[in-house]
């Protein structure tokens, strides 16, 4: 029975996919055994970068099919009695151990059903599947904010994030698509409303209409580039509607104009926010992406380098064209706007 769902699940993703896609290449992350470190070679799972890379380079075109059946397989056994996700470590030569609770479990449990919703073959999710997506749901479900309308980190942790409630909205999005091409009209029309209805609480709970801008938390701190700066990317990659201009190529180029130096240069930031330059593809400002591409090839493998960069990085170059990655003249369009 396993083999057969398995052999429909590639099948049915082979029919969905382009022939001539490129693959995503997740050499020296992804394992024998399926697992996905979080850095080059790693020792550490990270479940949440390993299953948001895998998105970033499906949504991109990219070609995921066999990293995300190897995936799938590793950490479908390892999912808690709850439904979340921990993280996980191994030393040489040792099994990987659950070492770390989940950074944040909204994020993480709604990217797990996204995953699953977007790979399972047309005929709806697979048997082997549909327990895991039982318990991430009602897992999920139980985080909702019930006067907010908005997701909290997990049940432990009662704020609510800015970039994890779009990420909710993402998958729920998602999810409603799946269940339309499985053929539940009726669970497509339910999910599709949550959305709708998570998209007014978003922008009721962190939108500051005065300033034109996504507030990163309920909770007041202290401005910076991450989360604050980064944040405000986070609904144009989820397509947000928005009633303002927030979401017009005009809205990413003053985004651009105010932060790319910070963003490209990493003045106040090490790590090289690909999810960035995957905003710009979004507005066509292939200048951006490429200046982004040449600034960060030096950067792979390196400390502040993980498995979601490797994503993106792979992601934008297989969009620009050989002209567009190799333009000197890029970073200089970029960084000298006015």
């Amino acid at each position: 029975m396993r083999g057969t769902i398995l052999l429909l699940f590639v099948t049915s993703l082979a029919l969905c996919s382009s022939t001539t896609a490129r693959e995503f290449n997740p050499n020296g992350y992804q394992l024998p055994d399926g697992a996905i470190s979080l850095h080059h070679h790693g020792d550490y799972i990270e479940p949440y970068f390993a299953t948001k890379a895998l998105l970033l380079a499906q949504e991109a075109e990219l070609d995921v099919r066999q990293p995300v059946r190897q995936w799938i397989e590793w950490l479908l056994p390892r999912q808690d009695k709850h439904g979340g996700f921990g993280r996980y470590c191994r030393k040489p030569g040792s099994d990987w151990k659950l070492c770390a609770a989940a950074d944040a479990d909204d994020s993480m449990l709604s990217l797990w059903l996204q995953l699953l919703y977007t790979n399972a073959p047309d005929s709806g999710i697979p048997a082997d599947w549909q327990q895991s997506v039982r318990k991430a749901r009602e897992s999920l479900d139980r985080l909702r904010n019930s006067r907010l309308g908005v997701y909290h980190i997990s049940g432990s942790n009662h704020v609510a994030l800015f970039m994890d409630n779009i990420e909710v909205y993402s998958a729920l999005r998602a999810i409603a698509r799946a269940q339309q091409r499985f053929g539940n009209a009726a669970d497509a029309d339910k999910t599709h409303a949550e959305a709708e209805k998570l998209n007014l609480n978003i922008k009721r709970v962190f939108w500051n209409k005065h300033a034109e801008w996504f507030r990163p938390s309920i909770q007041k701190s202290r401005s910076a580039f991450y989360p604050d700066v980064v944040a405000q990317v986070y609904p144009w990659l989820a397509d947000l509607p928005m009633e303002s201009d927030v979401q017009s190529r005009e809205a990413w180029d003053r985004w651009r104009n105010r932060y790319a130096s910070e963003w490209l240069d990493k003045k106040v930031d090490p790590h090289p926010w690909g999810l960035v330059a995957m905003a710009a593809l979004k507005f066509h400002d292939d200048a951006s992406a490429a200046c982004w591409l040449s600034r960060s090839e030096p950067l792979r493998y390196s400390t502040n380098w993980n498995v979601l960069e490797e994503s993106a990085f792979q992601a934008v170059q297989a969009h620009l064209q050989e002209a567009e990655k190799s333009n000197p003249s890029a970073c200089s369009e970029v960084t000298s706007a006015p």
